[in-house]
């Protein structure tokens, strides 16, 4: 059903490497060629899910496990775009490799201390930078809204170093066994269905949601559980104006009996209010505009994943009736606040929480 192309092995290394800005900062910053497999070879002792990549020469030095405290005077540093990418160091056994555009770094999070791993060890969570204190209030928001939608999310909280604001995500590749982190193998819809990371997006080429549909059909035990739980993140994405969830955003993981399922959902950030593009990263029906959306748009959706028009048209009143109370609420402000939003946090976050309940309005007279 899903027979390998040339050069699938590739896309599925390199969808592991982080992108843009940050892979060209890392690339100057080791001083070597900006090719994926001489990037791998430099920092993939720690990707996401369970893969590590080890040079055997110093196979030796990832063997044990340690931590060192992160300095608050030091995350005050990163936090402000100062000296991050000093954690690469040419010539050492580097071991962070994290995908994606976004600013990150993995950490442990013991006791509200952080810690930096060291040799085998798994961090637990990844630190997000952003010099716009909106966008960690953005996300948090986001990430908050969607639990209450029914998504599956990783916790998270937001922090200060210095001046600046950052974002603690629990990382849903990780899991605690015996009071040990231990990796989950993961992977993106990317990796899973043979693309690379440049087509992340359907406009330019990516997969279709019918496709991850029929990907978690052919691989998951609980099928239709977990097709529901696709579309579920794709209707929300479109009320609460994330228009960037594209095949990277959305993965599988796989346990230790071998089981797939949808893996949380992550890096959830209402674009709409930014200046990105309006496009969703996946089509509803033929239609990639968020706010221009009709009936026959979803009943094409529907069909696109299997699914009957009916159902897909009563998720989204579901979602409906959960979002638009919930998005300017006293309730879901108190909640923010025990995680790190303050006042200014939540005022920061009015236009989010403005064009929510306009989402939802809009979608009302379908």
């Amino acid at each position: 059903m899903f027979a390998p192309t040339l050069g699938t092995a590739h896309n599925w290394f390199a969808n592991l490497l982080p992108e843009e800005a940050s892979r060209q900062l890392l690339v100057n910053r080791l001083g070597i060629a900006d090719d994926d497999f001489s990037l791998l070879a430099a920092i993939g002792g720690d990707c996401a899910g369970a893969l590590r990549i080890v040079d055997p020469e110093r196979a030796d030095a990832l063997i044990e496990s340690g931590q060192e405290p992160v300095d608050p005077n030091q995350l005050a540093r990163w936090a402000q775009g100062k000296e991050r990418y000093a954690l690469f160091q040419p010539g050492k056994a580097t071991r962070l490799s994290l995908a994606g555009a976004q600013d990150k770094i993995p950490v442990i999070l013991e006791g509200g201390q952080l810690y930096l791993p060291s040799g085998a060890a798994a961090s637990s969570h990844l630190i997000k930078f952003s010099l716009k204190p909106a966008l960690v209030f953005n996300e948090l928001y986001m990430n908050r809204l969607a639990r209450i939608a029914g998504l599956l999310v990783p916790d998270s909280h937001a922090g200060q170093a210095g001046k600046a604001h950052y974002l603690a995500v629990a990382r849903y590749d990780r899991e605690r066994v015996d009071n040990q982190i231990e990796r989950v193998h993961q992977e993106d819809m990317c990796q899973a269905l043979g693309y690379p990371r440049r087509l992340k997006y359907q406009e330019e080429g990516g997969p279709t949601l019918a496709a991850c549909a029929g990907l978690l059909r052919a691989v998951t035990t609980t099928p239709a559980l977990q097709v529901r739980q696709l579309l579920r993140w794709q209707i929300f994405n479109v009320l609460a104006g994330n228009s960037d969830g594209h095949a990277k955003n959305i993965s599988l993981l796989q346990d230790a009996k071998g089981r797939w399922s949808l893996a949380p959902a992550y890096d959830l950030v209402c674009t709409m209010v930014l200046p990105y593009s309006p496009n969703l990263g996946f089509a509803v029906g033929s239609n990639f505009h968020p706010q221009q959306l009709r009936r026959t748009d979803w009943e094409e959706l529907a069909r696109h994943m299997g699914l009957a028009p009916p159902f897909v048209l009563r998720e989204l009143r579901q979602m409906l009736d959960l979002l638009e109370p919930a998005a300017n609420s006293a309730e879901l402000q108190a909640e923010l606040e025990t995680v790190g939003m303050d006042e200014v946090g939540w005022a920061k976050v009015q236009h989010v929480r403005k064009y929510v309940v306009q989402q939802c309005r809009r979608y009302r007279k379908l």
